[in-house]
């Protein structure tokens, strides 16, 4: 790893210079002197690297934009179902008044019927007995 690191902070402080050497020949520097294959290695794991980057970073987005999405989809059921829990609630509530409204009528109405009905008798009583003494 520490190669690797060398190669390329050497290689972004100089320029791109390079000159082939045959077998046999001396360098014209000091240096790593790197076989085609061993760069070509090392470009393909570069790529491979940045293609892995890229991967886990797209996998990550999707992850956290799923969750994102299970989150809303999670709290928008909660919110719906809620809503309709009231409505219903509230649906129960008015005709449970409406009942109630219509208990208190006729509740009223036996009331008013029981007084005319106790009243009248009264009267009726009354005036049988104040008959039968004249």
């Amino acid at each position: 790893m520490n190669f690797f690191v060398f190669l390329v902070g050497s290689a972004l402080a100089t320029d791109l210079d390079y000159v082939r050497i045959e077998s046999g020949e001396t360098a014209p520097m000091s240096g790593v002197l790197l076989t085609e294959d061993a760069l070509a290695q090392i470009i393909a794991q570069n790529e491979r690297e940045v293609a892995q980057c890229k991967i886990d970073s797209e996998f990550a987005l999707n992850e956290m934009s799923a969750n994102k999405d299970l989150k809303y989809d999670l709290l928008d059921v909660r919110y719906k179902s809620e809503t309709q829990m009231y409505l219903d609630m509230i649906a129960v509530r008015d005709e449970q008044i409406a009942s109630d409204k219509k208990k208190d009528v006729l509740q009223k109405w036996k009331t008013y019927g029981s007084f005319i009905l106790g009243a009248g008798t009264t009267i009726g009583i009354t005036y049988a007995v104040s008959q039968n003494f004249n």
